[in-house]
């Protein structure tokens, strides 16, 4: 087992592009046997690389016994010299213990690694409780995603001995000679996945010698299902447009996703492009997406955990902070290479003696320049007196006749002089200026937008 986890180590060291000697582990260290012979095996390997290693414990609050296995836990880490955290847990009674405490030990250890600066976090679940996870999924009747069950790698965990049978753990336990602590709950039926491992799966598995395999090999093919749609996703079949605060998707391709794939685009958009984690959704969540998606109207919003979907005619806009981008920006000078959202202005010298009518340039003399010319968000009221009509337009009836959408809205720049009035609308409209301008010393702003 040594010789496997230094071979995975190594392999993690890869995605990261570092040697193993630079690599720098979270390990989530209950102090019970599986974690205990992980951190054991991790030591030694510490030993001959030199790399950093943390444990972290978690006290659930939840027996007496368990300030014990805290001062197990933080012994073992002094005998060791290994640096240490604690957190203590505290479970609402009305929630569901397991995937509770489960919650907030990933959410404390995301937390953790982020301050250490970790590359990875690792727990030490094995194949029986892969093989369990996969049980209850069956029994669950689960969509073929959760039928994947647990994952070796998922941002930045790492399950190392997902591989390895719990008899080869406790062969090794007793071989190094360990201490470890027994969790006397892991005996409690009542807990579900203690039924599932004492009872309903031994009966299963002796009626049926084969299911651990169709078990596994099923969720080896649901997950090749998964790295296909990825790689899909990965070479940007779909066009996908980006900025830092959103993305642009073409609604007719993700209209047509069975509701798996969906589930798996919008988690991949998620972690690829805004590096946020989405909570986990039911399938009947999916569904009410889906159908989102599909009779929805132009402007029509939903939420997913930090994500904001908006529905714009053919596109859907997922945006990583809505509430964020709803702020009103500052007013800000406008000067060269300026950007505005995910837009670009430029300016350059320009001694044609015309006008642009080109909508997304500028022409204008450089007093103008000197004066002052600021950009700033449309306001509730705001007019402009365009070159073309000569007539006062709200920009509201402006973006309305260019069926400008929600987000449009918001990140569309305005151009106004010192005196804030209006004298561009970039892409949309400029304002009418008094005559007699010279043609010399001219300049031309251009937008650039994405």
């Amino acid at each position: 087992m040594f010789q496997l986890l230094e071979d995975k180590l190594s392999v993690y060291c890869k995605e990261f592009d570092i040697p193993l000697q630079e690599l720098s582990i979270l390990h989530s260290f209950s102090g019970g046997i599986d974690s205990t012979v992980l951190a054991s095996l991790l030591i030694e390997l510490r030993g001959k690389y030199g790399f950093k290693l943390t444990l972290m414990h978690f006290n659930h609050n939840a027996d007496l016994n368990a300030k014990l296995w805290e001062k197990f836990c933080r012994s073992f880490s002094i005998k060791y010299k290994v640096d240490y955290y604690n957190r203590d847990l505290f479970i609402n009674h009305g929630d569901n213990f397991e995937s509770s405490s489960r919650e907030k030990r990933y959410s404390e250890l995301n937390a953790i690694s982020g301050k250490i600066k970790c590359h990875i976090i690792c727990t030490a679940h094995h194949l029986d409780d892969q093989i369990e996870t996969l049980f209850m999924k069956m029994l669950d009747n689960a969509d073929w995603i959760s039928k994947i069950g647990i994952r070796e790698r998922l941002d930045k965990i790492r399950r190392p001995l997902l591989s390895v049978r719990k008899d080869e753990i406790r062969k090794i336990a007793i071989r190094r000679n360990l201490s470890w602590v027994e969790d006397p709950s892991n005996n409690d039926l009542s807990f579900r996945r203690n039924y599932v491992r004492k009872s309903l799966l031994p009966e299963a598995i002796k009626a049926n010698p084969k299911l651990e395999s169709k078990l596994l090999n099923e969720s080896h093919a649901y997950q090749q299902k998964m790295n296909f749609y990825i790689s899909e996703f990965n070479k940007n079949k779909f066009n996908i447009k980006k900025s830092k605060q959103f993305i642009l998707v073409s609604l007719e391709k993700i209209q047509k996703f069975e509701i798996e794939k969906l589930k798996i685009f919008i988690y991949w958009c998620s972690s690829n492009y805004f590096k946020i984690e989405i909570p986990g959704k039911s399938r009947n969540y999916w569904i009410e997406f889906s159908k989102y998606l599909q009779n929805s109207k132009t402007g029509s919003i939903y939420n997913i955990g930090l994500l904001t979907c908006i529905l714009n005619r053919r596109e859907i806009l997922i945006i990583s902070d809505y509430l964020q981008l709803l702020e009103e920006p500052i007013k800000t000078a406008l000067t060269p290479n300026k950007k505005w959202f995910n837009t670009l202005f430029t300016i350059k010298n320009c001694n044609k003696p015309i006008f642009s009518k080109d909508r997304y340039e500028f022409s204008l003399t450089e007093n103008i320049l000197k004066d002052g010319l600021y950009l700033r968000r449309w306001r509730k009221g705001d007019k402009i007196l365009t070159s073309t009509s000569a007539q006062h337009i709200l920009l509201s009836n402006l973006f309305i006749n260019n069926k400008i959408s929600k987000l449009g809205k918001l990140i569309q720049p305005v151009v106004v002089d010192k005196m804030d009035n209006i004298v561009w609308v970039p892409g949309l409209a400029h304002a009418k200026l008094s005559r007699g301008f010279p043609y010399s010393n001219r300049k031309v702003i251009k937008w650039i937008p994405a």
